[in-house]
C-alpha cells in the first residue's frame, strides 16, 4: 500500500504525526465514524412513523446518494478526468469511462444479482483501501522505523475485521440486501469459510493488540494512526451483524464518503497552493475558504444521477427495471469508475504529485 505523508503550508508542526491537525483529522477521518449511526437512525424513524420498510430503506439510499455517497464519488474526477496531466499518465481511465459504464447497465439488464454481489464485495475492498492507505500516511509521517512486519499487521487487522461475520451470512444465504439474496457459490458455504475467516482476524487483531501496547511501552506509539485502526476495526466487525444490511453498510459509506470528501479536498487545497491544478474550474473550486463551491459542484452532479434514477422509475412500464435495478445502475456506472480511479490514486505515488505527497 503506497502512503505519503501530507505536507503543506498551515501546518504548524512539520513534525507532527497528524495529517492537517488533531481537530481536523479527528473531525474528517476518525470521529466521523460517529456518522454511521445516521442511516440506521433515518430507517428507524421512518418505520416508526409509518413507512414501509422497503421504502424507508430505498429513501435512506436516496438521501445518502444525494447529500454525500455520489458528492464523494464525482469529487474523484477533479483529480482525475478533469486533470489533464492524470489523463496524460493514466490514459487507461479514457476508454474506461466507457466500458465500465457499457459492463454496468448490461449487467443491470441481464444479471443483477450478480452485478449487486460484485459491487459489495468491491465496495468493501475500497472502503478498506481507503483507510489503509490512510494508515499509511499515518505511518510515513513517523520517524520512528518499525519493523516491516508491523506495517503488514496494520494492514490485516483493518482489511480482515468485516470478514467474519460477512462470510457468516453468506455462508447461510442470509447476505440479503433489500429483496435480493447476494450470490454465493454453493461448493463454498461451508462452516469452514467463516471459520477460517474468523480465525485470520483473530490471529491479526491479537497480532495487533501486541504489537501496539509494545510500542506505546517503548514511546513509539503513533496516536493518530491508532485511533484511525480502533475505530476502523471496530465499526466494519458489527457492521454485518445488523438486521437491515443494505443500510448498515450505507452507514459505513457514509463515513468512507465524509472522509473521502474531506481528503480530497484538503489534496486539492493543497495543489492549488502549489499551482499544480490545469484547469480554471477546478482551481476556482478548490480555493481556500470556498468549500461550498466543492461541496456544492459534487452535489449538483448527483441530483443529476438522480434525476435520471427518477426518470427510469417513472418510466418502469415501458423497460421493466426494478428501483433497485434502476438505482444501482445509475450509481455504480460512476461509483465502479471512481472505485478505478481511486485503486490509480491509492497505489501509485506518482499519482498524487510528488511534493503533494498525501
Amino acid at each position: 500500500m503506497a502512503g505519503f505523508a501530507i505536507s503543506s503550508t498551515d501546518h504548524q508542526d512539520q513534525r507532527s504525526l497528524w495529517l492537517r491537525s488533531p481537530q481536523w483529522d479527528l473531525t474528517w477521518i476518525s470521529l466521523s465514524v460517529l456518522l454511521m449511526v445516521l442511516p440506521y437512525f433515518a430507517y428507524f424513524t421512518g418505520i416508526s412513523v409509518g413507512l414501509d420498510a422497503d421504502f424507508a430503506r430505498n429513501v435512506v439510499n436516496g438521501i445518502v446518494a444525494f447529500c454525500i455517497g455520489g458528492p464523494h464519488m464525482y469529487a474523484t474526477y477533479t483529480r482525475t478526468l478533469m486533470e489533464p496531466t492524470f489523463r496524460k499518465r493514466y490514459w487507461t481511465i479514457i476508454p474506461m469511462a466507457v466500458i465500465i459504464p457499457a459492463i454496468v447497465i448490461y449487467a443491470a439488464i441481464f444479471h443483477f444479482i450478480y452485478l449487486l454481489t460484485f459491487f459489495f464485495f468491491w465496495a468493501s475492498i475500497h472502503v478498506l483501501h481507503q483507510i489503509a492507505f490512510i494508515v499509511g500516511c499515518y505511518r510515513e509521517r513517523d520517524t520512528h522505523q518499525a519493523p516491516r512486519w508491523h506495517q503488514w499487521v496494520d494492514y490485516a487487522v483493518v482489511l480482515t475485521a468485516l470478514y467474519p461475520m460477512a462470510m457468516y451470512r453468506f455462508v447461510n444465504s442470509s447476505f440479503v440486501i433489500g429483496e435480493n439474496t447476494l450470490f454465493f457459490p454453493e461448493f463454498l458455504k461451508m462452516d469452514i469459510v467463516w471459520w477460517l475467516a474468523t480465525a485470520v482476524f483473530s490471529l491479526s487483531f491479537v497480532l495487533y493488540v501486541s504489537k501496539t501496547v509494545t510500542e506505546f511501552k517503548r514511546g513509539t506509539g503513533n496516536i493518530p494512526k491508532t485511533i484511525l485502526i480502533g475505530v476502523t476495526v471496530l465499526a466494519t466487525f458489527f457492521t454485518p451483524f445488523f438486521n437491515e444490511l443494505d443500510v448498515a453498510f450505507q452507514g459505513l459509506n457514509t463515513w468512507h464518503s465524509f472522509q473521502y470528501l474531506g481528503l480530497t479536498w484538503y489534496i486539492n487545497r493543497l495543489r492549488y497552493e502549489r499551482g499544480e491544478i490545469s484547469r480554471p474550474m477546478v482551481r476556482k473550486l478548490s480555493e481556500p475558504g470556498k468549500w461550498w463551491r466543492y461541496y456544492g459542484f459534487v452535489v449538483s452532479l448527483s441530483l443529476s444521477a438522480i434525476s435520471i434514477i427518477g426518470v427510469l422509475q417513472l418510466t418502469s412500464e415501458y423497460h421493466g427495471l426494478t428501483f433497485d435495478q434502476a438505482y444501482y445502475m445509475i450509481i455504480l456506472c460512476f461509483l465502479l469508475t471512481h472505485y478505478y480511479h481511486d485503486h490509480i490514486l491509492f497505489t501509485k505515488p506518482e499519482a498524487v504529485h510528488a511534493d503533494v505527497k498525501v
